[in-house]
């Protein structure tokens, strides 16, 4: 049955009904713009539909009971071709990432590039000695990394290389670690606490390092009872670990896991990793930021052979900053990647760090205040000049990471077309994972008519799998789609999405 056919039909009447019950648990209220022919609130019959048809065929076993949102639109024509739950609030998880890319475009532009500097709070005098105190700056960067440089402290190793061919030979005072250009919330309250051990959570702040966390490389000992092998890099004495963890028998269940003494660097390793273990890494976040990537700097210095004779020390506020007293001299400075190529770490791997990073660079860049809540002013103001209604959109964080984030799926919908017109479109669409072929969807969709035909963003977080973008189908239609499933029942929703929109694609039901 083609999908023409099936609106044509008993769906038309489906999708004209109202939500099932478990809608109204994830949908706390409706956004103000109802479509014709949709129920009030008020009106709805005491006894609801089931979910229509097209769902129910792939919504089998617990997914029945999860809830669905759905919207796809004609972009040529505006024509809704399927719509459930369309207008009702539903948690997006990274879904979310596709307002913070859409803002930064729009905002900033697809060049816009960061800048890390560094200065001294005296010149460099005879004999190399600079009689004051080194300053790195930092201006939101989320790039001070390996990941667009041969290392991953060659950002760091070329700047000391600059000052060392500057003659800089020594540092009378301290290195000062200057993240003052923003605030010093690093955290959302709402984020989970384990999930503050991670890279996907790791502080956010004006001057940062390697997404601010620690590459942890682990394997298994040679016998059983031995320690697992724990390595961390860049190596650095900004942190520790203690490895308190055992190796276990071979098909044994991993136990193995990474945690912190509260408020340090101390990183304790515990727990048991079977002798057949793959080896693997884990990006463990840090605790003070700044002082990570000025340690790490500091390092570099000494390497070069420039000594600072005093301590690292991070400087959060704006009135202990020599920078923005104005009292430095310029030395050496750093200039990342263009917005374009943050803005496919954002979308194509759903780098959570790099979406805040670019939220408080927003805020700070258009309204002068390196804050979330100037951030998500700014999103709302950018989607309503892009006629997205801002009703439907509850915006807590830039990553999607908060679980008190909520979206409706047509609202989705809109801000995807909307995009299609702006100057940002060429960057935004190719920062989009593509169905088997790269990001988060390259092992998603192999085999099934949407290979290649699809571009989307996808997102997870407990009971919540996602995925939002633009497909063409098999007759040449380019449609804008969001589906979002709610209140889910393990990873069975992934293959559920999937086959909803491959039958898109194709044009047909699964």
């Amino acid at each position: 049955m083609t999908l023409r056919a099936l609106l044509a039909g008993s769906l038309a009447v489906a999708l004209a009904a109202c939500a099932t019950p478990g809608d109204r648990q994830a949908a706390p209220a409706a956004s103000s713009a109802r479509p014709a022919g949709t129920a009030p609130a008020d009106a709805r019959p005491a006894a609801e539909p089931e979910l229509p048809a097209w769902i129910a065929r792939v919504a089998t076993g617990p997914l029945a009971r999860a809830h669905w949102g759905i919207a796809v639109r004609e972009l040529d024509t505006g024509r809704w071709i399927a719509r459930h739950a369309a207008d009702r609030y539903f948690v997006p998880a990274s879904n979310l990432k596709l307002v913070v890319a859409a803002t930064a475009l729009e905002r900033l532009g697809a060049d816009y590039a960061w800048r890390t500097s560094v200065y001294g709070t005296a010149p460099i005098g005879g004999a190399g000695v600079l009689d004051g105190d080194l300053v790195l700056y930092g201006r939101g960067d989320p790039n001070l990394s390996g990941r667009f440089a041969p290392s991953i402290t060659a950002i760091f190793d070329a700047l000391a290389d600059s000052l060392a061919a500057r003659g800089l030979a020594r540092v009378t005072g301290s290195l000062l670690a200057d993240e003052s250009l923003w605030d010093a919330d690093y955290l959302r309250g709402d984020w989970a606490a384990y999930d503050l051990l991670w890279w996907y959570a790791a502080p956010v702040g004006a001057l940062g390092f390697n997404d601010n966390a620690i590459d942890v490389h682990i394997r298994p000992g040679d016998r059983v009872g031995d320690p697992p092998v724990v390595s961390a890099e860049p190596a650095s004495a900004f942190y520790s670990i203690e490895n308190r963890a055992v190796t276990g028998a071979a098909g044994s269940t991993s136990t193995f896991d990474l945690t912190r003494e509260p408020g340090t660097n101390r990183v304790i390793a515990y727990g048991s990793l079977p002798l057949d273990a793959e080896p693997e890494v884990e990006y463990f976040a840090v605790v003070d930021p700044a002082g990570w990537a000025a340690t790490a700097f500091r390092e570099a210095l000494a390497r070069r052979g420039i000594d600072v004779a005093g301590p690292v020390r991070t400087v959060s506020r704006p009135v202990d900053s020599p920078v923005a007293a104005g009292d430095t001299v310029a030395l050496a400075a750093h200039v990342g990647p263009p917005l374009a190529r943050v803005v496919d770490a954002v979308l194509s791997r759903s780098q959570n760090w790099h979406a805040e990073q670019l939220l408080k660079t927003v805020a700070r860049e258009v309204a002068g205040e390196g804050s979330w809540s100037a951030g998500l002013g700014i999103e709302r103001g950018t989607l309503a000049a892009l006629g997205v209604d801002t009703t439907a959109f509850r915006l807590k964080d830039a990553s999607g990471l908060s679980s008190a984030n909520l979206v409706t799926p047509e609202a989705v919908v809109a801000l995807l077309g909307a995009m299609r017109d702006r100057a940002g479109w060429p960057a935004f669409r190719d920062a989009l994972p593509v169905a088997a072929e790269s990001g988060s969807l390259r092992r998603r969709f192999t085999g099934t008519p949407a290979a290649g035909r699809v571009r989307a963003k996808t997102g997870y977080i407990e009971n919540v799998y996602a995925l939002s973008g633009y497909l063409t189908t098999l007759s040449g239609r380019d449609y804008a789609f969001s589906v979002i499933v709610n209140q889910t029942a393990g990873e069975s929703a992934v293959a559920a999405i999937d086959a909803l929109v491959a039958g898109l694609v194709a044009e047909t039901v699964p």
